[in-house]
């Protein structure tokens, strides 16, 4: 009997032993460098309170601690419970789609009912976009949602229209926006969506397709009771914006949903470290949605810092806005734009040659060497060109201040980093991280407040190695002016964590850590000029909306890595070919990538039909150009140049330290033009259209396509004598038009015309000349396959 009741103890002991193998839920949430648990496929058991009663279906579960939450997927554990069960579950650990998943669960116990379920810790939409991951299977809020959109067309919406399992929908709260999901088995669906503003408790989720499983999030109210109906203050729908930008004076707008008086404070910001002292204010006591303040006696080449606020009986809404005067008399306004490759100037307006085959080696010495005061550099690469490092040191030596801003590069510093560190150049290094510091900028006697014609900044693609600046193809501008030295100065202070020559590594920030702390938006020798950083500018998001707005000709575009569908997708919709073209040159890594095959309609999920004017560089190196151009071969238009350190990808968007302009100069866009027409030329395309001579023709005329017979291109030279409404239309033996060349408002000059006829049969065509609606030359060609 008494070794009966041993045994009896024993057995007791090992079964609480067994129930104690528990581990936390942070341990599960442990991740490798693509975002995948860390106990990927072993059997785990973790303790959590249940959040979800079966409004997304009986299979999902979601359960947290306050500090983690995780998901189980298991019919039978998700019948048996309810919210506020404190529950220890037992199953795999598994990766459906980003999303860390118990599936299946093999055991589980609910330890006790009625637990108060943990409190939704307070986001706004930029956190979840950005950083979504830490607060993976928790619940959160997200107040003063000001906005629903359709994520397909970006309307308005007024009804959580759901159908199949559930909808998406983008919602926005005035600093950024994300996905929502809305299920069709929760209560909330085909509802209507409530006056604005009103906030929302949700599940946080994921659904990203492939690896690295960073991305996708989207929220997940589970009824009616998330979406909170609040008030207080006539809510600011969105960030005000600076116009009408002079060296004295701001005009600032902005928009509420309801009704409020208008109220800016605001002071001059030197740096990211001073205290907040509002030295200044405007107040307007009108109530009105409509709010325009123009701020008046300010000082020429600051940054300010502003809250902005509205009030009315139900409280006062404020958010806080950066933004800068134009530069001070001296600052010069100059810009100069390099490519290390061959450029085509016949496509150059008058005395407007790009400058290609550049030395960037001699061009940024010199730079360095003209440095009186200061340098800082934020810089992904830097190795190989020993005389720049040379040059550093010896600027260093002579008084220059210099400070760099490094990626962490796996833990390793490169030599001539290294050199630089040596010799007393205090460098500060990005922390380990599965993102990167990919900027790519020098801003030279940026900190002296005197020297106002010798602020430059150094942008564009290319890292400072031997074959960044030799063998691979890239795109450069320097800039003279003070107060975009000044945005990008912020920029890296950030970074470097003080306003001192002494780096802060406790203050430092990178990636989602930083702030949208700087001006976007300047005046440029009466040119407009945008600027954003990334991760926290939501770049991919005013690119977008770039495109949205600006083309009415062409996008044209040179990226080395492109696989960012949210663009892709928006450049499809504006694709509509002959009127609005989309043209692009990938580097040849991207031949495998998915959607590139789609723009070229040779593979992907959804090709394009017809297909985008895209191609592969040819070269030996790598096209590692980050440019798109739009509209540089339509100068009626208002013709714009983005480009800066980021490629189209989402590690780009969500964790990458980046940089992005937007520069609106028919000049400027015109020598990337030049560069890109060269680019997809080599590639073995065309831009259909090119002046060759602005020569004034006496006459209208169409030359006869050479050659003829073709196969599958051929080539046409027009005249134009007069600016004309020009088209140049291809009909078929039956009369019918097929293809249009030219539809368009031309200037006078020489013209050649280019027609790709691979997607056509073989047969007899005819082309046509129509100048302001005469038709003029009609001539007969010959397509032979």
């Amino acid at each position: 009997m008494k070794k009966l009741l041993y045994s009896f103890v024993i057995l007791l002991t090992f079964a609480s032993f067994v129930q104690a193998q528990w581990i936390p839920i942070d341990s599960v949430r442990r991740q490798d460098a693509n975002g995948v648990s860390l106990l990927l496929g072993q059997t785990v058991s973790v303790r959590g309170v249940v959040t979800t009663g079966g409004e997304l279906g009986v299979p999902t579960v979601y359960f947290q601690v306050p500090t983690a939450g995780l998901v189980a997927y298991d019919a039978v554990f998700g019948a048996a419970v309810h919210r506020g069960d404190s529950v220890q579950v037992t199953g795999v650990v598994t990766n459906y789609n980003g999303l860390t998943e118990l599936q299946p669960v093999s055991a589980y116990q609910i330890l006790a009912t009625g637990v108060t379920t943990p409190v939704p810790i307070v986001v706004n939409t930029n956190a979840i976009r950005v950083n979504g991951e830490n607060y993976e299977g928790r619940l959160i809020r997200i107040n003063n949602i000001t906005s629903v959109r359709s994520t397909s067309t970006y309307q308005p919406v007024t009804v959580w229209t759901v159908s199949g399992s559930g909808t998406n929908y983008r919602i926005f709260d005035g600093v950024d926006s994300c996905d929502i999901r809305i299920y069709g088995t929760s209560n909330i669906a085909n509802t209507n969506i409530p006056a604005y503003p009103f906030s929302i408790v949700a599940l946080n989720s994921q659904f990203k397709s492939g690896s690295p499983y960073f991305g996708g999030y989207q929220i997940i109210p589970r009824d009616l009771n998330d979406i909170i109906v609040t008030s207080g203050g006539p809510s600011i729908s969105a960030t005000p914006v600076e116009s009408n930008i002079t060296r004295n004076s701001v005009t600032l707008t902005f928009n509420t949903v309801s009704a409020g008086d208008t109220k800016v404070k605001y002071f001059v910001s030197d740096s990211l470290y001073q205290p907040v002292v509002f030295t200044d204010s405007v107040y307007d006591a009108a109530q009105v949605t409509a709010h325009t303040v123009n701020l008046t006696n300010l000082r020429p080449g600051k940054i300010y810092y502003a809250l902005v606020s509205s009030t009315n009986g139900t409280g006062t809404s404020s958010v806080v806005k950066y933004f800068s005067t134009a530069s001070p008399v001296g600052s010069t306004g100059a810009w100069e734009v390099y490519f290390n490759f061959a450029v085509d100037t016949s496509v150059a307006l008058p005395n407007n040659k790009a400058k290609g085959n550049t030395n960037f080696l001699t061009r940024l010495g010199q730079r360095i060497d003209s440095a009186v005061s200061s340098i800082d550099l934020a810089i992904y690469s830097f190795n190989d060109l020993t005389v720049l490092k040379e040059k550093l040191i010896n600027a260093f030596i002579r008084g220059v201040k210099i400070r760099v801003v490094y990626d962490y590069r796996d833990g390793t510093v490169q030599a001539l980093m290294q050199e630089l560190i040596n010799a007393g150049i205090r460098v500060q290094i990005r922390p380990s991280s599965t993102y990167i510091m990919h900027d790519k900028f020098f801003v030279f006697d940026g900190r002296d407040t005197s020297l106002h014609s010798k602020k430059w900044l150094w942008g564009g693609s290319a890292n400072i190695t031997y074959d960044q600046f030799t063998t691979d193809a890239q795109n450069v501008i320097l800039v003279q002016d003070e107060s975009l030295c000044n945005a990008y100065t912020r920029e890296f202070e950030e970074m470097w964590g003080s306003h001192n020559d002494v780096n802060n590594p406790t203050l430092a920030k990178f990636g989602s850590a930083k702030s949208d702390n700087t001006p976007h938006i300047f005046n440029i020798n009466g040119k407009r000029w945008e600027v954003y950083f990334g991760p926290t500018d939501n770049c991919s998001g005013k690119f977008i909306n770039l495109l949205n707005n600006e083309p009415n000709k062409s996008i044209n575009f040179c990226i080395y890595s492109f696989t960012m569908f949210t663009i892709a997708n928006k450049m499809k919709a504006k694709y509509s070919p002959p009127t609005l073209m989309v043209r692009g040159v990938f580097d040849q890594s991207n031949s495998t990538n998915t959607l590139y095959q789609e723009m070229k309609g040779i593979g992907g999920s959804s090709p394009w039909n017809p297909p985008a004017k895209v191609w592969l560089e040819n070269f030996s190196g790598l096209l590692h150009d980050k440019y798109t151009v739009i509209d540089a071969d339509l100068m009626t238009s208002n013709p714009v140049v983005e480009t800066g350190s980021f490629n189209y990808t989402n590690a780009a968007d969500q964790g990458n330290d980046e940089n992005m302009m937007f520069i609106y100069d028919s000049l400027i866009a015109n020598q990337y033009y030049q560069d890109f027409v060269k680019r997809i030329t080599d590639a073995g395309g065309s831009v259909d259209i090119k002046r060759t001579s602005f020569n004034v023709p006496d006459n209208f005329n169409i030359s006869q396509n050479y050659p003829n017979p073709f196969n599958p291109s051929t080539q046409f030279k027009l005249s134009v004598s007069k600016s004309s409404d020009i088209k140049v239309l291809i009909f078929d033996v039956l009369g019918r038009q097929v293809a249009s060349l030219v539809n368009n408002r031309l200037e006078p000059g020489e013209y050649l015309l280019n027609w790709n006829a691979s997607s056509y049969p073989s047969g007899v065509y005819f082309y046509q000349l129509n100048a302001d609606g005469r038709n003029l030359n009609v001539k007969k060609m010959v397509l032979k396959k």
